[in-house]
């Protein structure tokens, strides 16, 4: 009778130990009278075989359940053009694949679409994810080239960009200003996302 060596399964796996020497009597410290059981939680199982003649052997074997790795790449991620995000699998030193190809923990990204990694801890054990990120485009915020106007004239800036937040460097909010005086003008536009672009004139 052999077991073989101790061994190590995966949370949620099943383990078949198998007595072989078909049509002998068995007996499992589980219980079991069959020549197979499966096993899925940790612990010390005997056996216990008896053939024909009444001649006797016993083995035991020592399983141990391992947990897969814990892995949560978290909701969708919103980002702006002008950034990347850093995906990170964690389980360090656990093997890593990412649908991108790459092996690595963390992965750099800056394009729409769906990121998904395989981890691989030291006993075999595997657990996959997936997360969407949105790449968001930032305002185009076009002012006029550098303006000419007459004293006692006056000169409408638009930052466009409707439903966006505007920081204005005389200190307005809105989307348009009025100007008279000869001065540089900037704003900073703020879109829904976060994503800001800035122009002067």
């Amino acid at each position: 009778v052999n077991l073989g060596p101790d061994a190590n399964i995966c949370a949620g796996t099943t383990f078949t130990l198998d007595a072989e020497n078909t049509g002998a009597d068995y007996l499992w410290n589980t219980g079991a009278t069959t020549q197979t059981i499966n096993i899925t939680a940790t612990g010390t199982y005997s056996v216990t075989v008896t053939d024909d003649a009444g001649c006797i052997a016993a083995d035991a074997i020592t399983v141990t359940v391992q947990a897969a790795p814990v892995l949560e790449l978290g909701p969708t991620i919103h980002s702006c053009a002008d950034e990347f995000v850093l995906l990170d699998a964690g389980n360090a030193g656990a093997d890593y694949l990412w649908n991108t190809g790459a092996t690595t923990q963390t992965i750099s990204v800056n394009t729409s679409g769906n990121y998904s990694v395989t981890v691989t801890n030291d006993f075999g054990c595997t657990t996959s994810d997936l997360v969407h990120v949105t790449v968001h485009a930032l305002p185009v915020v076009d002012l006029p080239a550098d303006e000419g106007i007459c004293e006692g004239e006056t000169l409408l800036l638009d930052a466009g960009n409707p439903g966006s937040t505007f920081a204005w460097n005389t200190g307005a909010t809105t989307q348009t200003i009025t100007v008279s005086d000869a001065d540089t003008y900037s704003v900073i536009v703020t879109n829904a996302w976060g994503c800001d672009a800035s122009d002067a004139v």
